[in-house]
């Protein structure tokens, strides 16, 4: 625990980023409606933070080629240079303070420890979800899963929450395989998902295409859990949930294009993509043209 004087920061609140960094985030999460994980990116000057812990588990990914720090965490020092793709992990109530003599960029992927838990509970032993400390280190799939985040946050942040709801289980599992007090190893789930659920799924997805499907309500349909339903899903389909539905949107709206008078921004919102540049994107990702080319191939 910290210090009795150090203060305790949630990220969630602006006052409260403010009493460790010198300013505000350039972006974050905070009205994405993001269940179980949040995200700020920061772009600070020099500066030097007081001690300080946080409510919540916090990933720390460095988005600057060189930069030189000087990290504390429980009481243990580390000077080092860090580059790009590096990331720190500090547990929730760890004592941490952080000095960087020259202007960095950062990224903070901030995890509710109920995530976590979850996530131990449904794939390991629930007994090793204690994340241990870990100072910076190149870490290809965090750094992956970080720029990820960033991106659909930036072109999509309206429509992201069932998005970061997939990535959000997928970082838990890893921390739990990587950074816990002892490394967890993930139990086999035996005899993959039934044909019945697969189903059962993929009418639900079909059913609410028009509405904001999210990783819980689709998991919670088959009654499975996220962890093991994500992972068995994409082995009988191919995709990840998320990918299967856009897949599913742009299907359908292919129909709309050939047999409807509707225009494309009406298609884009019965199909469920809350912006006309969000189902272009998706719909040239599936299928190589825009809805505009598509349309004009067909006639």
């Amino acid at each position: 625990m910290p210090q009795n004087d150090s203060p305790i920061i949630d990220l969630a609140k602006e006052e409260d980023v403010l009493k460790i960094l010198p300013c505000q985030a350039v972006y974050s999460s905070r009205n994405a409606g993001w269940k179980g994980i949040q995200l700020l990116h920061n772009s600070l000057p020099a500066w030097e933070s007081i001690e300080h812990s946080y409510t919540e588990h916090v990933v720390d990914i460095s988005d600057t080629q060189i930069a030189k720090l000087e990290r504390v965490l429980e009481n243990k020092r580390q000077e080092t240079s860090i580059s790009t793709g590096e990331v720190a992990i500090i547990p929730a109530y760890t004592p941490h303070k952080l000095t960087c003599n020259q202007a960095s960029d950062c990224t903070f992927l901030i995890i509710n420890p109920s995530v976590i838990a979850r996530v131990a509970y449904e794939s390991t032993d629930p007994d090793k979800v204690e994340l241990v400390p870990h100072f910076d280190k190149l870490d290809p799939l965090i750094y992956q899963i970080g720029s990820a985040l960033k991106n659909i946050l930036q072109t999509n942040p309206q429509g992201s929450s069932f998005y970061a709801e997939s990535m959000v289980t997928a970082l838990a599992a890893h921390l739990l395989q990587y950074y816990s007090a002892q490394k967890a190893v993930v139990q086999n789930f035996r005899g993959g998902i039934t044909k019945y659920k697969l189903q059962q799924a993929i009418d639900y997805i079909h059913q609410n295409l028009a509405e904001d499907i999210s990783l819980e309500a689709l998991a919670q349909h088959v009654e499975m859990s996220q962890y093991h339903f994500s992972r068995l899903f994409k082995e009988a389909t191919g995709l990840a949930p998320y990918q299967f539905v856009m897949k599913c949107r742009v299907e359908r709206a292919k129909e709309l294009i050939l047999h409807s008078q509707l225009n494309i921004a009406e298609i884009a919102y019965l199909v469920g993509f809350n912006s006309q540049s969000n189902f272009t994107q998706n719909f040239k990702r599936f299928t190589g043209v825009t809805p505009k080319q598509y349309t004009a191939n067909i006639k």
